[in-house]
């Protein structure tokens, strides 16, 4: 009897891996401009929606120390209470960008070939859903007429590097709306991106072979949770 009771929970196992492993993981971006205040949302589900992560960004400031920001982070899953925290604010400047450099270069010779597995993980992210709104007046009918024109050919360079990195699975959409009587800069961008959690996690490892110096991509990791550092209060 206890025999067929480990074939069960053996079956009922490989059930629940596989289902996880067909599953997506399902991330949504969500940037908008609005005169001289911006906000950046990033949003994440995995296992069909059980569990989710919510970043915000609900301010962005550029001042002559760098740019600063703050972040809001919301975690919760089904039968679990949400847990919320705004971290400290955050700064980039030239000394944190330097940081950021040096650890790219710590994981790029800690880590052979990393390029190319970057990009063969991008490759195998879908793109579900795009659409880029653009308000845009410079005061002036002439140069807003020309302001408009520069906007669509940006759209449509944006569109076509995002197909050259992820697959897009759908029709970018978007719209460039002139303000012929004001200065106005309006930016809506919203995108979908999928992948299952199956392909990325095997993805993820095939880079344990990859690594040769366990300690340097350590430190490099650490570097790079450094980036950017914290703004002064």
């Amino acid at each position: 009897m206890v025999f067929w009771y480990w074939i069960a929970a053996g079956c009922l196992l490989t059930v629940v891996v596989a289902a996880a492993c067909l599953s997506f993981v399902r991330v949504r971006v969500r940037y908008s401009r609005s005169g001289k205040l911006d906000q950046l949302i990033v949003i994440v589900h995995v296992l069909y929606g059980l569990y989710r992560f919510k970043m915000e960004i609900p301010t962005i400031g550029l001042s002559r120390t760098g740019l600063t920001f703050h972040m809001k982070n919301q975690t919760d899953a089904d039968g679990a209470e949400n847990q919320t925290g705004r971290r400290p604010g955050k700064l980039i400047n030239m000394k944190s960008l330097g940081r950021l450099r040096l650890a790219a270069r710590e994981m790029l010779v800690s880590v052979r070939r990393l390029k190319p597995w970057m990009l063969e993980g991008l490759r195998k992210i879908e793109c579900t859903r795009y659409r880029l709104d653009i308000r845009i007046g410079t005061g002036d009918a002439a140069s807003t007429g020309v302001a408009t024109g520069v906007c669509w050919s940006v759209m449509g360079i944006a569109a076509g590097v995002l197909d050259r990195f992820v697959k897009l699975k759908t029709h970018p959409h978007g719209r460039v709306e002139p303000e012929f009587n004001r200065v106005d800069l309006n930016i809506v961008w919203e995108a979908d991106f999928r992948i299952r959690a199956g392909t990325a996690a095997a993805h993820a490892l095939r880079l344990l072979p990859r690594i040769k110096y366990g300690s340097a991509l350590r430190r490099a990791y650490k570097n790079w949770r450094a980036v950017p550092g914290q703004a002064p209060t």
